[in-house]
């Protein structure tokens, strides 16, 4: 009998089987797993990039911010520095008056309205009438800084004491040619108490100018105190005397314009002179 060799199944091909299995498994799992870390890493960088764009936007926007600021800020700290400059200079140091003149508009930008020109031949003929025909110009000047024309008492004399018809109260004066004529009586006389010598001569048209606006007692206090030129701070101290000290509130206009004592314009001469063609 031919006696065969018997054939078993080889354990050996099953285990490698099984091992390529689970290798290849392992294999997927790492892969997924690799795949899956590299996903997480990407969105990240993504969530990490947009971060950056928009801290560098911001930081952008900061930096447009304060910039702004700056030069809005430099513009106000300049208007205030020159405010206060001319403030001081008004206030402080009167023998510089020339460098507060260097800080307002020049003299050429201002001028008598069309209103106040239509009044040159009445307020001619009675300066005529009064010896005053030399000063039209200066009479004028007057009419523009107390009304610009606008106003029934235009010269705003009827608080003066050439008013003897009306009321002596602010705007008392309910005629025109009225106050005109007020206005050059009072004028004239504060001229010939200090001794004006002409039309140009503006030092003492200065002196009269503030009688003018603060009345005749400004004028025994000049003669008083030994002074015989007009100046910021010999107005102000007179104006601080008869207000009592009481100064004018932060909000009243007035403080800015006039002055801050609660009585009359203190810088009333360098106001009409800037209308006066001779100053």
């Amino acid at each position: 009998m031919d006696k065969r060799k018997r054939r078993y199944p080889s354990t050996t091909n099953s285990f490698n089987v099984r091992r390529r299995s689970k290798m290849a498994s392992q294999s997927r799992a790492a892969r997924t797993a690799l795949a899956r870390q590299k996903a997480v890493e990407a969105r990240k960088r993504r969530i990490a990039a947009a971060r950056h764009r928009e801290l560098v936007i911001n930081e952008k926007k900061k930096k447009s911010r304060r910039k702004k600021i700056a030069v809005y800020g430099g513009i106000l700290l300049g208007i205030l520095l020159l405010l206060g400059i001319q403030e001081i200079l008004r206030k402080e140091i009167p023998q510089v008056d020339f460098l507060v003149e260097a800080l307002e508009p020049p003299k050429d930008s201002y001028s008598i309205n069309e209103t106040c020109e239509s009044y040159r031949e009445t307020v001619t003929e009675m300066a005529r009438d009064y010896d005053m025909e030399d000063y039209v110009d200066l009479i004028l000047a007057v009419m523009m800084q107390e009304s610009a024309g606008q106003m029934v008492d235009i010269m705003q004399s009827s608080e003066g004491q050439f008013n003897t018809r009306y009321p002596r109260e602010p705007d008392g004066i309910t005629d025109t040619q009225y106050s005109i004529e007020c206005g050059i009586l009072e004028l004239k006389h504060a001229l010939r108490e200090v001794n004006c010598s002409g039309p140009e001569d503006i030092q003492d048209i200065e002196i009269a100018l503030q009688a003018y606006n603060f009345g005749t007692g400004y004028l025994h206090y000049m003669e008083e105190e030994g002074l015989d030129q007009w100046s910021v701070r010999s107005a102000q101290s007179y104006a601080k005397k008869v207000c009592g000290g009481r100064k004018r509130s932060e909000s009243d206009p007035l403080r800015k314009t006039a002055g801050i004592w609660d009585y009359g314009d203190q810088y009333y001469p360098e106001h009409v002179l800037r209308y006066y063609p001779e100053a």
